[in-house]
């Protein structure tokens, strides 16, 4: 395939670089590492907050570059200091946060990168903690008022049909004052609706003087469509979401399969 020389490379984590585990495969890491030697920028581009996102940055040897988090509503640098951040309208995160208790569903909120939660035992939030290994902190009905704006709220259903349903729900509940999206099947995840990957891809495009046919985005969940297809060589993995195939240029092999690396190979360090 033709493509313009890869300067910049933006790759989602969960169930794209990292294994279904949450582990990085060695492969990835080694091409990874390669790529950032011979003068490639790498940007983490992630659902995750800053403090998840920066520690994986650390162990790809990509620490120096800014790191995009909460699924687009914020650019961090390295040391933390933010380039680009959205938040939740104070009113908006209150109507989401008052469906949520009124309907006794699981809901914890990401304020100034930090994860707030109603109890430590539920059931969610133990499967989260295993799972991202993020410690929160329990608030009590403290979580449905907070004193500053959200940069992030996420939910969890209990099976993907619930999910597709209630992200269609609160979109319709507060048109174009949230993103609503998920990065993990099960997952409700609402931001800012100025944010989305694609639109913190342009941004450092332009700051980092790279333009975007020279950037590759790899991407497996809804919230990686956009900023696949705003990529100059967009790339799904095997197991990415329909949404991200159709604005993929082409099909890597399976986050389990290394496909991060693959894409590296075939198309960066060959």
């Amino acid at each position: 395939m033709k493509h313009a020389p890869i300067k910049m490379i933006a790759s989602d984590l969960d169930g794209t670089l990292l294994d279904d585990l949450s582990r990085v495969p060695e492969r990835n890491k080694a091409a990874i590492a390669e790529a950032v030697r011979r003068g490639i920028i790498f940007v983490v581009s992630t659902g995750r907050m800053y403090h998840s996102a920066r520690g994986f940055a650390e162990e790809l040897g990509a620490a120096q570059f800014p790191l995009i988090c909460y699924n687009g509503s914020m650019i961090a640098e390295p040391d933390g200091e933010e380039l680009f951040h959205l938040k939740l309208d104070m009113d908006v995160a209150l109507g989401l946060l008052a469906v949520f208790r009124d309907r006794n569903m699981y809901v914890q909120s990401y304020i100034d990168d930090r994860l707030y939660i109603k109890e430590s035992d539920a059931e969610q939030y133990r499967y989260y903690n295993k799972y991202f290994g993020i410690s929160g902190t329990a608030v009590g009905s403290d979580l449905y008022t907070p004193e500053r704006r959200p940069t992030k709220l996420l939910s969890k259903a209990e099976r993907i049909k619930d999910s597709r349903r209630l992200i269609k729900e609160l979109s319709g509940m507060f048109p174009g004052r949230v993103y609503v999206t998920s990065s993990n099947e099960d997952f409700i995840e609402m931001m800012n609706p100025e944010a989305n990957k694609a639109r913190c891809l342009r941004l450092l495009s332009e700051s980092c003087g790279v333009p975007l046919k020279n950037i590759m985005a790899l991407g497996d969940g809804d919230n990686d469509a956009e900023m696949v297809e705003a990529a100059g060589l967009g790339i799904a993995v095997a197991n990415a979401r329909e949404s991200v195939k159709k604005a993929a240029r082409l099909i890597a092999p399976s986050n389990n399969e290394c496909g991060v690396a693959w894409a590296i190979e075939e198309y960066v360090l060959k």
